[in-house]
């Protein structure tokens, strides 16, 4: 029994420090990234410089708190400003003299996820204010893009 609660003890020290959850992993930000190609609207690659290969070369980047239409959409209209909000991203960045990624993490999904800034301009600010996108947080979707309109 005094083996039992030992164990208890050591183990209640030993997460104090962690309010008894897991800590949550904080990233730098990371400044001075190369744009390499996107993929949709809201996902895009890069290279890290000072980050080894295995982690750093042809990374794939989800921008945190957005999400734009799908190329494989429900609907004409869905592809149609997937295909725009593709094209607005990929400008976006490859005109930027510096691309720096902020609030590095995973989701769900354990994709590399940030808030993505061009030249300092917000990124997924940029395409929510241009209707390219809607505000994301990880849960279910609800966007109506088959209603929405745009002029490419």
């Amino acid at each position: 029994m005094k083996c039992i609660s030992a164990l208890l003890i050591v183990l209640a020290v030993w997460l104090l420090p962690y309010g008894g959850q897991a800590a949550k992993v904080a990233y730098d930000d990371m400044a001075g990234v190369v744009y390499l190609g996107n993929h949709d609207g809201d996902t895009f690659r890069v290279t890290i410089p000072g980050v080894p290969p295995l982690f750093g070369e042809n990374i794939s980047i989800r921008i945190r708190g957005v999400d734009t239409p799908e190329l494989r959409g429900q609907c004409a209209q869905e592809k149609l400003l997937a295909r725009v909000a593709k094209r607005e991203l990929h400008h976006l960045l490859v005109r930027a003299g510096e691309i720096t990624l902020k609030e590095v993490g995973r989701d769900k999904y354990f994709r590399i996820v940030a808030r993505v800034e061009a030249d300092g301009e917000d990124v997924g600010a940029r395409l929510l204010r241009m209707g390219l996108a809607t505000p994301y947080d990880g849960g279910h979707k609800q966007v109506p893009w088959c209603q929405a309109s745009v002029d490419e």
